[in-house]
């Protein structure tokens, strides 16, 4: 448990005198707590802010208008600091309108670094700082008021110990002349689309939808648009309006009436009263669009001769890569980059495939190699003193 003093934000008074301390701050850590178990939109809960010594845990529950702190978030001179942050910004961007920018993801760039993706916070504390925290809280119920000490010191900590983690990222990255490999890496994340709800795209999120193609794809993809909305005019999650197996199990049909919807397990005769002739339509809305409409996958490809040993070599030049770079291989290339590069591969004739590690970072770092690799201008061989694999032009190799 830290020894900083946390200040618990609950009246409006509070929360502009807090704000005005944390305007003269360069760099915020940043936190939130909220649930989802049982809504569509993420239940806030609590904010945690961590800068200059100081920490604030501030109730949105309470205070109804957190505008001063919102003015705080979205003011460019400030750098704003998170881990995992893609729900925590969705939640100021639904309650501020914009995005916390500029931002430093500590996840993100731990991945640059090697302590592999997806890092959890804790994990990357304690090889950090050697400080373990505690684990107590990890399922509380962040609505509950009052909250307990114990409560307010886990939820202070997971920004407090946030920012000697970003001091410790941001002075690795800078040696290591990765720090527009971070910018690169969180496009994403910055970019307001991302947190803009597409219900042309929820169909793709539905389990089983490869399963579909063509005139039914296109029933599936009405259908998850029409729960998109539905849930989000409720505030519920999609799988209280419908689950995806019987959502799915109707885009299926060749011919749906109230007849048919009865004899569908995971749907009851409440939701078909209410609901029956809304999804009669949305199947009937994907039955008549023209084919040029209908959503399209990607075409699976099929392997060239030899696709399984070049993937191979192709798999063994980024394992090589990565240990130089000190780096996870699998944030260098994915296995479906690398087999669709090996399939291209076979005569290299045309454009290379469009994949991640032919972009960017990725490509100075190894989508180069994996191009010149196919192509005989560089080849794999062993060492004869240290019996390791090693990469030479070819013609050094002769």
């Amino acid at each position: 448990m830290s020894t900083t003093p946390i200040e618990f934000i609950n009246t409006p008074d509070q929360l502009r005198q807090a704000a005005a301390t944390m305007a003269e701050c360069q760099v915020l850590c940043v936190d939130t707590e909220f649930h989802r178990e049982s809504t569509f939109y993420p239940e806030f809960a609590l904010l945690q802010i961590y800068g200059n010594g100081q920490c604030w845990v501030i109730d949105p529950i309470t205070i109804k208008d957190l505008a001063p702190v919102w003015d705080i978030m979205l003011n460019p001179a400030i750098l704003k600091v998170f881990h995992a942050a893609r729900q925590d910004i969705e939640i100021i961007f639904n309650e501020a309108g914009g995005l916390p920018l500029p931002l430093f993801d500590t996840q993100v760039a731990a991945a640059l670094l090697g302590y592999g993706q997806q890092v959890g916070f804790g994990n990357l504390v304690q090889r950090i700082t050697k400080k373990l925290l505690p684990k107590g809280e990890s399922f509380t119920d962040w609505k509950a008021r009052p909250l307990t000490k114990k409560q307010m010191a886990y939820a202070a900590d997971d920004v407090i110990w946030l920012m000697p983690v970003f001091q410790h990222l941001k002075e690795r990255l800078e040696a290591a002349k990765r720090t527009q490999w971070l910018q690169e890496e969180q496009q994403t994340l910055c970019s307001p689309e991302t947190y803009q709800p597409n219900d042309a795209d929820a169909f793709w999120r539905v389990k089983g939808f490869n399963r579909l193609k063509g005139r039914h794809l296109a029933v599936l993809q009405e259908m998850a648009a029409w729960r998109e909305r539905s849930a989000q005019q409720r505030d519920i999650p999609r799988r209280r309006m419908i689950a995806d197996e019987p959502l799915l199990e109707l885009a299926r049909r060749d011919l749906l009436d109230i007849e048919t919807m009865q004899r569908i397990r995971g749907i009851n005769a409440g939701f078909i009263k209410r609901f029956g002739d809304e999804i009669i339509a949305c199947w009937q809305r994907g039955m008549e669009r023209p084919e040029e409409s209908w959503p399209s996958m990607e075409a699976r490809r099929s392997n060239t001769h030899g696709t399984d040993l070049r993937l191979e070599m192709l798999d063994t030049l980024v394992r090589l890569k990565a240990e130089e770079g000190e780096i996870s291989g699998t944030i260098l290339a994915s296995k479906s980059d690398l087999s669709a590069l090996a399939s291209w591969g076979y005569r290299c004739k045309g454009e290379p495939p469009e994949v991640a590690c032919l972009h960017g970072w990725r490509y100075e770092l190894v989508g180069h190699d994996l191009i010149r690799l196919l192509r005989g201008e560089i080849c794999l061989h062993l060492n004869s003193q240290t019996g390791m694999p090693e990469i030479s032009p070819y013609e050094q190799a002769q």
